[in-house]
């Protein structure tokens, strides 16, 4: 059985995308796009992602990012994934913030 205060951990490529579309919810938002083997966890291919401490609206900080491979460790809320610590895999390195 997992540890409740381990954070989850997943891995894919960052995008925007509309999400809740035909709601008043409805905006163009960062998602990750996740590995095959990490769709089972969330139960969906795609998650919304918001930054702890971010505008949940408009985060520049992941925007520049757009398009990336990134691991993201936090805790999966009803509608988003609360990044609490990201990495940016790249080819030979990776950049943890």
């Amino acid at each position: 059985m997992p540890d409740e205060s381990s954070p989850e951990r997943l891995r894919g490529r960052l995008c925007r995308e509309r999400v809740d579309v035909g709601s008043k919810s409805e905006r163009v938002a960062l998602l990750l796009a996740l590995d095959g083997g990490d769709a089972d966890l969330v139960g969906t291919a795609r998650v919304v992602l918001r930054r702890a401490g971010a505008n949940p609206f408009s985060d520049t900080t992941l925007e520049a990012l757009e398009g990336q491979v990134l691991i993201v460790e936090g805790e999966q809320r009803t509608s988003y994934f609360l990044v609490r610590r990201y990495t940016v895999c790249g080819e030979d390195d990776e950049a943890s913030h």
